[in-house]
């Protein structure tokens, strides 16, 4: 019995010990990390400060004109399941706008995102960034009045701007709906987006701009960028602020 006892005291000397030397490393490994993350969320604000400057320059000086361009009926989901049955749900952030090119009498805008946490859906999506398009931003005359009866006027930039999907500020946090790429079904679309640097894997379509895209005010809640939309959608909108905010 004495001998057992000994045993045992004896593995305990030595088990205690690599023990401690196994909760040391792996709380060493954790400030590693730690210390490998902070310097990436730093790095991630000063990216946005120096795009928001960049940004701001190209558009302070160039003429605002205001549009509608949205045409046409669309099925738009006002029930959190059937907006979940339409693609990934995820929450992002916006990292850069850039002027593109667009289609005649368009104006359009190459945005990258970050995804930052996918709410429904492909889950391997998280932390990635990718390109999608939003409606309006920086053209020029030339493009945008092509081929309308009206007064020629000396090529110039102007800014795009649409009342029911208003460009969002670079920094802004959003939540949305993101579709399947398409991208290389042939269409001058496609064609043109490609000759703006989209890819098939760089690249994710937006579901509904107009109708899914919610984007996070001061109080923290998110709300639906259209202040033109119906009240149809305010029940979908407490939804995703109850389920996702």
């Amino acid at each position: 019995m004495m001998k057992k006892t000994l045993i045992v005291l004896t593995l305990l000397v030595f088990v205690l010990p690599l023990s401690a030397c196994g909760l040391n490393s792996k709380g060493s490994n954790e400030q590693h990390q730690t210390s490998k993350v902070e310097p990436k969320v730093k790095k991630d604000e000063v990216l946005i400060k120096k795009n928001q400057a960049i940004w701001t320059k190209l558009t302070k000086d160039a003429e605002v004109v205001k549009t509608d361009a949205y045409s046409g009926d669309s099925i738009v989901p006002t029930k959190l399941s059937d907006l979940k049955k339409a693609g990934n749900i995820v929450k992002g952030t916006v990292y850069n706008l850039e002027q593109m090119d667009a289609p005649k009498n368009m104006a359009l805008t190459k945005t990258k995102i970050r995804i930052d946490q996918v709410l429904s859906g492909d889950k391997s999506l998280t932390g990635k960034d990718y390109y999608v398009v939003l409606r309006g931003g920086l053209t020029t005359t030339d493009v945008y009045y092509a081929d309308m009866n009206r007064t020629k006027e000396v090529d110039h930039d102007i800014l795009v701007e649409n009342p029911e999907a208003p460009l969002p500020k670079i920094g802004t946090q959003f939540i949305t709906v993101l579709d399947k790429n398409n991208l290389a079904n042939g269409s001058e679309y496609s064609q043109i987006l490609m000759k703006s640097g989209f890819t098939k894997t760089n690249s994710l379509p937006i579901f509904d701009e107009q109708f899914s895209f919610w984007i996070k005010d001061k109080t923290g809640k998110y709300v639906l960028n259209n202040p033109k939309a119906s009240t149809d959608l305010e029940d979908l909108t407490w939804d995703i602020n109850h389920n996702y905010a």
